[in-house]
């Protein structure tokens, strides 16, 4: 009898979809899609261009969102409307036929925002709109419309509204974030909605997993188009900003935040190279600060906190903190939404002025990658909280969030180079025999059996283990020892690859050197580019007569060097617009270079096309110096400029090379633009003279087209009270006159002050400039700063110069403070540290100073301050401290000395070795001299002293063999101790991922041992990388044939085969499988099919990465080796059966088996008869082939197989035999195809509480008659929970039972009279001596209960609910079970309540005074408030026969109130317009979400508010919300009066509406004031000559007189006008002085002079 495998043949279709993310586009579809689902994600909508007249209608369709607020339908009018949309969690319906508004709202009380579905219909029809919820609640108004009719002429809107001006759109009702479907709009039984098709914009076909998303889901960013947008973020009442999340990706470069502001506030936080950098402008200036402490590229999850606070910028990754001052005066004031991952592509536009900025900083490309854990100003924040969504998934796919817990937040950062695992010493000069003079003279000199010779793999790829890597060390034949006798034992596979033995044999890891010289062992890496591998082997020799140390089993490492193949890089070309006649900034925007095995540093890019007189490539650090290659890093530091020189253009072809491989050309197309340029910022700056200032983009900023071009700024005239100064690359300024936007890009132009300079107040430098963009001139600008005297600062700071590491002073050459306060001397001053030396002291003549020590300016005049090194080394290298100037109350910035220390001359460099070491969790590891040494070309002599001990270990120093150790923690060792291997680390056993020690070093030469360290060569940490334990092996879960068409190809995924391991960091990515040689076929990558892959993870499966190609034989049998890091195991898929002699067998006398032929003449129909071939001679590997005809040797030597290609059945193939004479015809092969599992039928059993029942034929019956006729055990896999299995006359449960027991009906199932009314088993039926098992098989069995307990009140918290409102009573707040009475028959009966009524939803008006448990748990019953705050209702719950006692059920009812959340007063510049926004006027309810509406009780008096419309234009309005306040859209426009003044006082009252809450008012106080900054007005002064101000002349006419009461002025110097608001009166002609304590104002007053009958020059 003949048995075979299920075959099922899975065609695959090359156009099979693969899983992709769905891209929202605009799309059209019929009528009948809108049944459909379709999600709408804050931004959607859908336009059906349809017009009518309606004199009735109805409209009904179904919803589910979280949030309280958004657009459902609007069909619209050019003055008719119907708008149904939620408002505050409510439904409401605004319609107007032509006799106003009329406003249709939804049961109060109604929880609509619990996304859950909702179905509505609204219905108008003889002058009544009606309007039900959930075919249950319904509400309706009267009309007053009869004979008018709705006319829709503008179409019909779903979720959201576009390209529509008219007057009644809400601004108070978003766009819908959700999921809509089951759209009509009838009238007259004819749905309008099929007269157009309907086109959607950014939507989604079936309702997204997105809108559900918890705290706990991670979110994917999955495209260029992906972002978040999230509310306004606020400032708090804290005070300062806070944003806190997860991120994981491998990218360098993107957009993680930005969110803009009022007047040009932003801020923005992206990627630079790997690293977090944060961009943000107050009003004054942009602030840009960097965080290079953590590389967040690395596709590991870190946790990133932002800060904003008055007087700090932080930015925090994996604890690792930069933090940046800011000015505490200025406020950062953010309107509109917070953008997380990009920016939504059409606020692009919008945004271009901050964009502009932000991209002289960080791109503006979006994140791909994922984000968890989002947290705004310390509130968790989920997509449920979302505004507008696009190209996101939930989950991050392939990994777990719990990865992160891997993270050890107090790591310290260092360099950490790459893990290196240990195995064990591999000593290759380790001698096993030591030879007597007895022994043969061939085996003297022989000291080990095998030379070993490491084995050369390419990465990815294999490699045959020779007799080189092998190798004897003696002659085997002389010795008489066979190859075969020499037998290898693999102790442990190779961590990253596998050992493939091509041998029958495979389940034991055993080999011999006869395989080895038959090349039949063979080495398989898997792909990883870091490490080398090592092959650990056993090697014994058998049945020789060897000296005994050659023969016994000795352990050998065989190691294992990878040769890393490249990638090649890649170009992407495109087209780059250019400035005709000028400088090109290029960026890697425009050269996009890809390459995955190199970092930007390495890649260099060649110039290939020929050079042009139109233009050439220049650096900015040479300019005009034509280059023909530059590199990755310079085209991403943004030095690489095309230079336009006149004339058409070529196109520009490159190459780019790592250094090995070569690219293809890709050919860039140069489009010629005509430059123009706006001066578009140009603030000035305020600065002391003892500070200088960097001008960067956020001063003076020139918008150019195109926006790549290079503008060039020409300083015109010579400055009066400073220069200009360059920061070249290597840090070094230098003055200058001209400079580039790109160096205003890059913030490297400063402003710096002449410190000698006597200012005798507040100066102003004007630096004029022109610019210029090609052949465009922008002549003739002013750039001011005004500078400020310093009081106390610094006027002299030179280097000092230490030589030799000997103690120097400091010199007022080198250090001198200057005090402006007249009777203060200026060697009084005082100087504080703030932050000392690291690498030597500062001493005050024998004192040591340390952090917060003060010293005087006379100390240094007296030589008293000094520095010494403490460190000597043989490179030069620097030191600094910090400190600040201070006398009485006057105090200075801090400054920075710095210390330059030269080599010692004498000193003989010493050189570190700092390598990771990595320790399984809670076990020890030794540090020896290859993870850490120093040494220098002549000494080896130093010690090392702790400063910092390790937090989850301690270091311990191992004694000699046979001495005890002492396990106490030691503070010194030696590089004796790391030679010897005595220096250990032991792991506390704690769950960290990292620990390090700190430590210096010391040069111990003439030192005295332990207690003279010497002096002090370097300071270091060393890292140590802690290995969690992996305790349990993976497990599989799926175990089933894999099929496939033959030389077809299929997707191996995890439906195929899978893989479990019960570890509790687990996932996916940890799980690893490594193939063994395949005889058909091929396992490739699925992207790249002609890549094939060694190995690959759990993860390739579940994202359908892995592709299997067929090919030969129908039958294959292969390994794929799974390891989870540390235990192996193996996964074997599919078999084949052979046809033996047992089977089928013809003979004849004289004639060989060989001779006999057969021929198969009808084929089997269920399945194949194959050859296997296999030459013994060959090393090629066996393959199956198709045959028509085969010998008796061939079935004799089982060489003929029968494949099936079926589950069971019966088959036949018929055939003719032969022996070269005579032929018998028509021998019929029946084949029977056995089902490899054991085929069961199983019935549920139903049985009484307590009762029992047996397990029959009836209730277990095999199906085949093959299998009914074996001895059959059956194997309990889970035993029932609520009896046992047991034989009838037994009182122990049973673990196994035989199908005789079954058939004689002697095992039974008993009930424990447990309350339960279900339970179950599950058993496997096996043949053990055909290793043939069945699936595991549940038997479901239903328990018939008997009422005997009686109910019990589990939960009866009570409830509250607004006034005046319903709400569901929930089973989590009044709850009874029962454990033998469904909660169907559990009867609650209650006394009448005290505040209000008990109802069901189907009919809220009728008060009822029974339930049930199920009605409950159904959500049907709701308590209707009436009345007092305080109540409830008394109740009883039965289930028929048992009654309990009496209960209460307490309801309180709570007011929804509205209260301020921030108050402030706006300040107001005296004729413009200013936002009033969030952070000055923000009121909230005691109820998340709900809208609060503004309206004016009395409008202010000096001006009116007023609001943008969809025109743009400013209209006055007497209404608002919270909502348009955040966004900032609600302003005071300041109306001039006709008299001067200098300060006004104003209030806009306001009363603040919520319903139902109580109406509260609030006066917002408004001051108009010249104080007022104003970016737009550079004035201060009033205009009218009424005004009493005196004024000073400070700089009189060069080329005329000022005269007073006909009398000449005595002249002064600056031309100057300074105005006092108090100030005495003019006398006699002569000017007063501004009295102590007066506001000075300064400006300049222009005078313009011409000819007779001239006009006047305009200024």
């Amino acid at each position: 009898m003949l048995s075979a495998h299920r075959r099922r043949i899975e065609p695959q279709s090359p156009w099979a979809p693969v899983a992709h993310s769905a891209s929202r586009v605009r799309c059209e579809f019929s009528n009948k899609n809108r049944s459909d689902d379709l999600s709408y994600f804050g931004d959607s909508y859908c336009r059906i261009d349809a017009v009518q007249d309606l004199p009735r209608f109805q409209v009904s369709l179904q919803f589910k969102t979280s949030r309280r607020s958004g657009l459902l339908l609007l069909a619209a009018g050019h003055k008719d409307y119907l708008s149904l949309e939620l408002f505050n969690g409510r439904l409401q319906a605004r319609i107007d036929t032509g006799s106003g508004e009329k406003v249709l709202s939804s049961t109060v009380g109604l929880q609509l925002s619990n996304l859950l579905d909702h179905h509505v219909s609204l219905t108008m029809k003889d002058s009544k709109l009606t309007m039900a919820v959930d075919n249950l609640y319904t509400t309706f108004i009267s009309l007053d419309n009869v004979g008018e009719e709705l006319n829709v002429d503008q179409g019909v809107f779903l979720g959201g509204v576009k390209d529509l001006e008219v007057e009644y759109l809400s601004t108070a009702v978003p766009f819908l974030r959700g999921c809509m479907s089951h759209v009509m709009f009838e009238s007259h039984d004819f749905d309008i909605l099929a007269s157009a098709a309907t086109i959607c914009y950014d939507t989604k076909e079936s309702c997204s997993s997105e809108f559900e998303a918890g705290d706990g889901d991670t979110t994917s960013f999955i495209s260029p188009e992906s972002f978040i947008s999230f509310p306004t973020w606020t400032r708090p009442s804290s005070g300062f900003r806070s944003l806190e999340m997860l991120m994981k990706t491998t990218i360098e470069d993107a957009l993680l935040l930005f969110h803009p502001g009022h007047q040009g506030d932003f801020i923005a936080i992206g990627m630079a190279g790997g690293f977090l950098k944060g961009v943000m402008d107050l009003g004054s200036g942009m602030y840009v600060l960097d965080n290079v402490e953590v590389k967040v590229d690395d596709d590991q999850w870190h946790r990133v906190k932002v800060q904003i606070d008055p007087n700090e910028f932080q930015i925090n990754v994996d604890s690792k903190q930069v933090s940046l001052p800011l000015n505490g005066t200025e406020k950062q004031d953010l309107v509109g939404n917070l953008y997380l991952g990009g920016i939504q592509r059409k606020m692009k536009d919008v945004f271009q002025g901050y964009l502009a900025r932000v991209e002289k900083e960080v791109t503006t490309e979006s994140f791909i990658g994922c984000f968890g854990e989002i947290k705004v100003n310390q509130k968790g924040r989920s997509l449920q909280d979302a505004v507008i969504t696009k190209d996101i998934h939930v989950n991050c796919e392939g990994e777990l969030i719990d990865d992160y817990s891997t993270y050890d937040e107090d790591l310290e950062l260092t360099t950490i180079p790459p893990v290196r695992i240990t195995y064990i010493n591999a000593n290759t000069d380790e001698r096993h025999c030591f030879p007597r003079e007895d022994w043969p003279v061939m085996f003297r000199n022989v000291s080990r059996l095998l030379d070993i010779t490491p084995l050369l793999v390419p990465e990815g790829g294999e490699a045959i283990i020779d007799i080189v890597n092998l190798n004897p060390t003696f002659n085997l034949k002389a010795a008489g020892v066979r190859e075969s006798e020499i037998i290898f034992t693999l102790l442990n596979n190779p961590w990253y690859g596998m050992v493939d033995m091509n041998l029958r044999q495979t389940r034991v890891k055993k080999f011999t050197l006869l395989d080895v010289v038959n090349k039949k062992i063979k080495y398989l890496h898997d792909g990883n580019e870091k490490y080398a591998d090592q092959i650990q082997l056993e090697v014994t020799v058998h049945g020789t007569n060897l000296p005994e140390c050659l023969s016994v089993a000795r352990n050998y490492v065989l190691p294992v060097e990878i040769l890393p193949v490249n990638d090649i890089p890649q170009l992407s070309a495109g087209d780059i617009s250019i400035t005709a006649n000028g400088r090109t900034r290029l960026s890697p925007n425009l050269i996009k270079i890809s390459d995955s095995d190199n970092r930007c540093d390495e890649l260099k890019v060649t110039v290939t096309s020929a050079p042009t007189a139109a233009g050439y490539l220049e650096n900015a650090q040479q300019p005009g110096f034509g280059l023909r290659e530059f590199t990755c890093r310079q085209l991403k530091e943004g030095n690489i400029f095309y230079v336009h020189k006149g004339g058409e253009v070529t196109d520009l072809t490159l190459q780019i090379s790592d250094g090995d491989l070569l690219s293809q050309s890709s050919t860039f197309t140069l489009f010629i633009t005509q430059p123009q340029m706006t001066l578009v910022t140009n603030t000035g700056l305020l600065i002391t003279q003892d500070d200088s200032a960097t001008i960067g983009t956020q001063s003076l900023s020139i918008s150019a087209t195109p926006i790549t071009g290079d503008v060039v700024y020409n300083v015109t005239r010579p400055l009066q009270f400073g220069e200009l100064q360059l920061i070249s690359d290597n840090g070094v300024p230098k003055s200058v006159t001209l400079f580039h936007q790109s160096d205003l890009e890059q913030n490297r132009l400063k402003y710096v002050p002449n410190l000698t300079a006597d200012l005798k107040g507040t100066e102003t430098e004007y630096i004029h400039f022109s610019a210029q963009l090609g052949q465009v001139i922008l002549p003739d600008n002013s750039f001011i700063i005004k500078i400020m005297p310093a009081l106390i600062g610094i006027a002299k700071s030179v280097p000092l110069e230490v030589e030799d590491g000997q103690q120097k002073l400091i010199k007022p050459e080198q250090l001198q403070a200057f005090v402006r306060e007249s009777n203060i001397d200026s060697v009084l001053a005082q100087y504080m540290i703030t932050k000392s030396p690291a690498q030597g002291v500062l001493m005050r003549l024998d004192k040591e100073l340390s952090d917060g020590d003060t010293f005087t300016q006379q100390d240094i005049l007296n030589g008293f301050i000094s520095y010494s090194p403490r460190v000597r080394r043989a490179v030069d290298f620097e030191d600094q401290f910090q400190f600040k100037v201070f006398a009485e109350d006057q105090y200075s910035k801090v400054y920075t000395f710095p210390i330059k220390i030269k080599a010692d001359s004498d000193s003989d460099p010493p050189v570190l070795t700092n390598e990771r070491l990595v320790v399984l969790e809670g076990n020890e590891n030794i540090i020896n001299k290859e993870y850490l040494w120093v040494q220098t070309s002549t000494s080896t002599d130093f010690v090392y002293r702790i400063v910092q001990d390790p937090k989850h270990g301690r270091l311990i120093r191992d004694s000699p063999p046979g001495v005890l150790r002492f396990d106490g923690a030691i503070k010194v060792f030696s590089n004796e101790d790391l030679s010897l291997n005595r220096l250990v680390y032991k792991h506390d056993g704690s769950e960290t991922s990292h620990d390090q020690f700190s430590f210096l070093v010391f040069d111990s030469r003439g030192g005295n041992g332990w207690q003279d360290e010497g002096h002090e060569v370097l300071r270091g940490v060393f890292n140590i990388a802690i290995q969690s334990r992996n305790d349990y092996a993976p497990q599989r879960v799926i175990q089933k044939p894999f099929n496939v068409v033959r030389n077809g190809q299929r997707l191996l995924t995890t439906d195929d085969i899978l893989f479990k391991d019960d570890d509790s960091d687990f996932n996916d990515t940890q799980l690893v499988y490594v193939r063994v040689g395949i005889l058909s076929g091929n396992i490739v990558s699925a992207m790249d099919p002609t890549q094939p892959l060694f190995r690959f993870t759990q993860a390739d499966l579940r994202d359908r990465k892995v592709l299997f190609v067929h090919h030969g034989a129908d039958r294959e049998r292969f390994q794929l080796q799974v390891s989870d890091g540390l235990h192996k195991t193996t996964a074997v898929l599919q078999s084949a059966i052979v046809i033996n002699t047992s089977h089928l067998e013809v003979m004849q006398r004289d004639i060989l088996p060989k001779e006999m032929v057969y021929s198969v003449k009808d084929f089997p129909r269920l399945g194949h008869v194959v050859k296997l071939n296999n030459d013994s001679d060959s090393t090629a590997s066996p393959v199956l082939d198709y045959i028509q005809s085969f010998t008796q040797e061939d079935i004799n030597l089982g060489r003929i197989f029968y494949v099936s290609a079926s589950l069971q059945g019966q088959d036949h193939f018929t055939v003719d035999v032969s022996n070269g004479f005579t032929t018998v015809e028509d021998l019929e092969v029946q084949v029977v195809i056995v089902p490899r599992i054991i085929p069961i039928q199983v019935v549920n059993l139903t049985v009484r509480e307590g009762g029992s029942v047996a397990l029959t034929q009836e209730v277990l019956n095999i199906t085949h008659h093959f299998y009914r006729s074996m001895s059959i055990d059956f194997i309990m896999e889970e035993s029932p929970q609520h009896g046992d299995i047991k034989y009838l006359d037994d009182e122990d449960g049973l673990v196994s039972f035989t199908w005789e027991d079954v058939q004689q009906g002697q095992v039974y199932y008993f009930h424990d009279s447990s309350e339960t009314t279900e339970d179950s088993f599950t058993v496997m039926a096996s043949v053990f001596p055909i290793h043939r098992r069945s699936a595991s098989l549940t038997i479901g069995i239903t328990v018939l209960p008997v009422n005997d307990e009686a109910p019990r009140l589990q939960r009866n918290t009570g409830m509250e609910l607004l006034a005046g409102e319903e709400s569901e009573i929930t089973a989590n707040m009044l709850s009874s079970d029962d454990l033998d009475t469904p909660p169907e028959e559990l009867v609650y009966a209650i006394e009448i309540p005290s505040n209000g009524i008990v109802a069901f939803k189907v009919s809220p008006d009728d008060s009822v005074d029974s339930f049930t448990q199920a009605q409950i748990n159904n959500g049907e019953v709701l308590f209707i408030h009436q009345g007092s705050e305080s109540g409830g209702f008394s109740f009883t719950v039965t289930d028929g026969e048992h009654t309990s006692p009496l209960y209460r059920f307490a309801v309180k009812a709570r007011q929804l109130t509205i209260s301020m959340e921030t108050e402030g007063e706006l300040m107001v510049f005296p004729g413009t317009r200013q936002v009033i926004s969030g952070d000055i006027l923000r009121a909230i309810t005691s109820e998340d979400g709900d809208e609060i509406t503004y309206s004016l009780v009395k409008p202010p008096r000096l001006g009116r508010i007023i609001k943008p419309n969809q025109r743009g234009q400013f209209e006055e309005i007497t209404k608002f919300t919270q909502t348009e306040l955040d966004a900032g859209a609600v302003y005071y426009e300041h109306q001039m009066p006709s008299q001067p003044f200098w300060v006004l006082k104003d209030s806009v009252e306001l009363s603040l509406k919520s319903p139902p809450a109580t109406e509260l008012h609030h006066s917002l106080p408004v001051t108009v004031s010249y104080y007022a900054a104003n970016r737009n007005v550079s004035s201060q002064l009033w205009k009218n000559k009424g005004q009493d101000i005196v004024y000073k002349v400070r700089r009189f006419p060069t080329h005329g007189r000022l005269t007073l009461g006909g009398s000449d002025l005595p002249r002064d110097d600056d031309v100057h006008v300074v105005i006092w608001d108090k100030h005495p009166r003019t006398h006699g002609g002569r000017t007063c002085q501004p009295i102590h304590g007066a506001v000075v104002l300064e400006e300049i007053f222009l005078i313009s002079l011409r000819r007779l009958k001239s006009n006047p020059r305009k200024t």
